[in-house]
């Protein structure tokens, strides 16, 4: 990938696995510092080795973004190490339960919203201070196709990414003039173990194979195949460089045209 972010510094949540990972190693291809906060510190340490073998600098900070001291403390902390922070990527997320609407609790509903939702919003708060300062900033959060739909057995999580929506949009009129862009990038069925995992589970409960369940999820969608991390990642990019600094408030789905 071109270095297009020029030495920026580029703060992403969930980065210690998965999509999170895979995004701050494209940011880093790109020319990024990278900021890898999450809970697990020894998955942190392979992203920030990841990071370092592309010819960046990256530290790993623990934090749950649901803790407002522990955000305050991991931007202060990226403020000592780089002296600013430039992009603020937001992948920390969590499913909700598998079940209709009636069947959940108060608890179920925190457990989703305080990561999908309070977390991102305490990340800006901890953030955006800092890109205000400078005048300049670049806010993409990790939305989902389930925020732009009703979903059966998934009330609770298409809740949280309909509310995330309401929240990034609103902030990209808050922070628009500081120079700061604020966005959301909405994956549909990205390829990857823990999609593949979701599908074989559907399988054995349906008597059919990964493969049947595949081919029915991907008949519904206009390229008829699953979205890449490589493709999350090539749209972050942009946003973050100056070739995305007319775009914000916006929620862009990379589904293969699943909702068109």
């Amino acid at each position: 990938m071109t270095a297009v972010l020029n030495d920026k510094v580029a703060l992403v949540t969930g980065s210690t696995r998965g999509l999170g990972r895979e995004i701050a190693l494209g940011l880093a291809r790109a020319g990024a510092d990278i900021i890898i906060v999450g809970r697990d510190a020894d998955t942190g340490a392979e992203t920030a080795r990841a990071v370092h073998d592309a010819g960046r600098q990256a530290i790993v900070l623990a934090g749950d973004v649901s803790d407002e001291a522990a955000m305050d403390a991991v931007a202060a902390r990226a403020i000592e190490r780089f002296g600013r922070i430039d992009i603020l990527v937001c992948t920390a997320g969590i499913s909700g339960p598998r079940e209709p609407v009636w069947k959940s609790g108060k608890d179920d509903f925190h457990a989703c919203f305080d990561v999908n939702v309070v977390g991102v919003m305490l990340a800006m708060r901890a953030v955006l201070p800092h890109m205000i300062a400078a005048r300049s900033g670049r806010v993409i959060a990790i939305g989902g196709t389930y925020g732009h739909k009703g979903v059966a057995n998934s009330a609770i999580y298409a809740a949280s990414k309909w509310a995330l929506r309401g929240l990034v949009k609103s902030a990209a009129l808050e922070a628009a003039p500081y120079g700061i862009t604020c966005n959301v990038v909405a994956p549909g069925g990205v390829d990857g173990q823990r999609l593949r995992a979701t599908f074989q589970q559907s399988a054995e409960a349906r008597g059919e194979t990964l493969e049947d369940v595949l081919a029915r999820f991907n008949a519904g969608t206009a390229l008829g195949r699953l979205v890449e991390g490589e493709d999350i990642t090539a749209a972050i990019v942009h946003l973050a460089s100056d070739a995305g600094r007319q775009i914000t408030g916006q929620d862009i789905i990379i589904d293969a045209g699943g909702i068109v």
